[in-house]
């Protein structure tokens, strides 16, 4: 089946459409560099937010419209065949064996972390997330837990672990449980075998528990290979999150996925807790990992070729920013310390000048992220190129 993601959706002023991405008023103005804006220009480009702008897969409408058209949405929870299509999708696209019964939903994925926080470790406890990173801070502080941080190595746009540095935190007994990423958000790293078994070690030592958010696992470039970590280290002092939010583009569903087979792990987390989901977001999940193979591959042909696109330009018209091709994800981590402007002046020419909104790096990296920005690609190619074009523009008398 020919899919379409160089057609433009109107989700601004789209009957339906409800998007924080291309919101307009007083709660978006800040994205673009201006506090006291009232309004944002009509031809704003939003890409800060892990959001594509592409039609879900056909597929997937198909499995919502029954829901639809049964007509009554009442309190709903998943059945077995929701356990089973996670299982599913594990085994076929990664080699994992999983028990449908250990398959635990929540509506989100920050819900899923916090619940796995307050079960498996207590109250004054450190949780460990190597920076930058995507926003984990409140899920652990909300909960009396220590956000505990370090920095990784960063070559020209390229991280590694700093493992001096992550091993001295997971000797610490205060620090019980670390948070990692595969593929990583926003570096676009997508951990390696040895690299993988080096955390293992490390955490297993030292009683650390592991918990991978493994959100985008499922959008890599072709050359590519991610590697779950329980794929490596097996099930031991080790938790899954996944979902359908990045792969699918169903944040609005708000569904995510927990589990583990380990099973003292199991046994603290207790009881698979039963949320009430919305009776289309279970519905989406289990067709998402049953009937949509195909469009996922095909997403990631054409994300291939959009991010191949936008590095080779940026590379070329940008030379002073330093930007790594992603091994997954469709994230690029921008790096523009070479053009020795403050946060404020990036701000203004990305916002002001160029009327686009990134996602500022000072929340994902305190305190060198502040010259960071965060670009998501997640728009038709042509959209990509017109944002490439301003972006150029905004820096071009920059020497």
């Amino acid at each position: 089946m020919k899919y379409d993601f160089d057609k433009r959706v109107d989700r601004a002023h789209g009957v339906g459409s409800y998007s924080m991405k291309w919101a307009e008023g007083e709660r978006a103005a800040a994205m673009y560099g201006d506090k006291n804006a009232t309004g944002l220009p009509e031809d704003r480009i939003p890409l800060f937010l892990a959001d594509m702008d592409f039609e879900c897969a056909p597929e997937l409408k198909a499995a919502l419209q029954k829901v639809v058209d049964h007509g009554i949405w009442g309190y709903s929870g998943a059945n077995e065949d929701y356990g089973k299509a996670v299982a599913r999708w594990e085994k076929d696209r990664f080699g994992i064996e999983i028990s449908p019964k250990n398959v635990r939903y929540y509506a989100g994925c920050h819900p899923a972390i916090v619940d796995a926080i307050k079960k498996l470790t207590k109250e004054g406890d450190g949780v460990i997330v190597p920076t930058p990173t995507y926003y984990y801070k409140n899920d652990i502080t909300s909960v009396g837990r220590h956000y505990t941080t370090f920095q990784m190595i960063n070559n020209e746009g390229y991280y590694t672990f700093d493992w001096e540095k992550f091993e001295a935190l997971c000797q610490d007994p205060q620090n019980t449980m670390a948070i990692f990423q595969q593929p990583h958000n926003p570096t676009g790293r997508c951990w390696t075998v040895e690299e993988i078994e080096k955390i293992g070690k490390i955490c297993r030592e030292n009683n650390v528990i592991m918990l991978s958010d493994d959100l985008h696992q499922d959008l890599k470039r072709k050359e590519t290979v991610v590697t779950p970590f329980v794929k490596v280290l097996g099930n031991k002092g080790i938790i899954n999150i996944t979902g359908i939010s990045k792969t699918f583009n169903a944040a609005g569903l708000a569904v995510a996925n927990m589990y583990t087979e380990d099973e003292e792990l199991n046994e603290k987390l207790g009881p698979v807790a039963v949320p009430f989901l919305s009776p289309f977001g279970i519905a989406a999940c289990i067709a998402c990992y049953t009937e949509c193979d195909a469009w996922v591959d095909a997403l990631n042909e054409y994300l291939d070729k959009s991010i191949d696109h936008v590095v080779e330009r940026l590379h070329k018209e940008m030379p002073k920013l330093t930007v790594c091709k992603p091994e997954a994800t469709y994230i690029l981590w921008l790096d523009f310390t070479k053009y020795g402007l403050s946060s404020e002046e990036i701000n203004a020419r990305i916002g002001g000048q160029a009327h686009l909104a990134l996602s500022d790096g000072a929340g994902m990296d305190t305190p060198k992220g502040t010259v960071f920005r965060r670009m998501c690609c997640t728009s038709p190619i042509a959209v990509m190129d017109e944002a490439i074009d301003r972006l150029v523009k905004a820096f071009a008398d920059v020497q």
